[in-house]
């Protein structure tokens, strides 16, 4: 585990952690990710709109909780998660057991700039508060739009930056933070900039606020 320096070098821990979950603390993280990503899941997948004979990536699946749900709704269609933390591929394993015994979920330990799928596989697209640790130039983005069909979807949630410096998750590894503007922006900058894209701000408990992006791939 890395000296913690302070406040400052918490802060930058917990946000490394959210980043790349490993050991016991990633563990943990595991569990908060799983009660902080509650209702932003449920909005996410709503935007989504998800059939049953849907093909669907996550990417930054996390502990596995979105994946679950949404297997509730893919019948005939599959689902593919891609995550770089081993910690959370074997949470995620644990908690899907039935689907990808199945054959209905995939998991895979990967990064986000190189998706280890082929180009136009799926239809369905999500990514909850995974954006921050992309660059609109970079390569992430562009990826799953190379691997999005056109006509299908991509849904994103990120927290409103006033809400993430109430939760201090803030840290070096976190590159990116928004408001409504913000996003919009960033992702004008990005391999969607052709796209539809529409935003929504989403209100959560305690006040906290949160931002859904829909790009539609022409």
């Amino acid at each position: 585990m890395k000296t913690l320096d302070g406040t400052l070098g918490l802060h930058n821990f917990i946000a490394q952690q959210f980043s790349m979950p490993e050991g016991m603390c990633g563990r943990v993280t595991g569990a908060v990710m799983g009660l902080i990503n509650h209702l932003p899941n449920r909005r996410a997948i709503e935007i989504l709109d998800i059939a049953e004979q849907d093909d669907v990536l996550e990417i930054g699946f996390g502990p596995g909780f979105a994946l679950r749900e949404m297997s509730k709704r893919v019948r005939s269609g599959t689902i593919t998660g891609v995550d770089l933390s081993p910690v959370m591929v074997r949470q995620a394993q644990a908690r899907n057991r039935a689907a990808i015994q199945h054959g209905k979920l995939k998991l895979i330990q990967g990064t986000f700039e190189r998706l280890p799928l082929e180009s136009v596989s799926v239809n369905k697209v999500l990514a909850v508060n995974v954006i921050y640790f992309c660059l609109p130039i970079g390569t992430a983005l562009a990826e799953a739009r190379r691997v999005l069909r056109p006509g299908g979807t991509m849904s994103i949630y990120a927290t409103d930056c006033s809400s993430r410096r109430r939760l201090q998750f803030i840290g070096p590894e976190t590159r990116q933070t928004f408001d409504r503007k913000g996003l919009e922006d960033f992702l004008r900058q990005s391999a969607f900039a052709t796209d539809q894209i529409d935003i929504q701000t989403v209100w959560l408990p305690l006040g906290f606020r949160g931002l859904v992006a829909r790009l539609c791939k022409r």
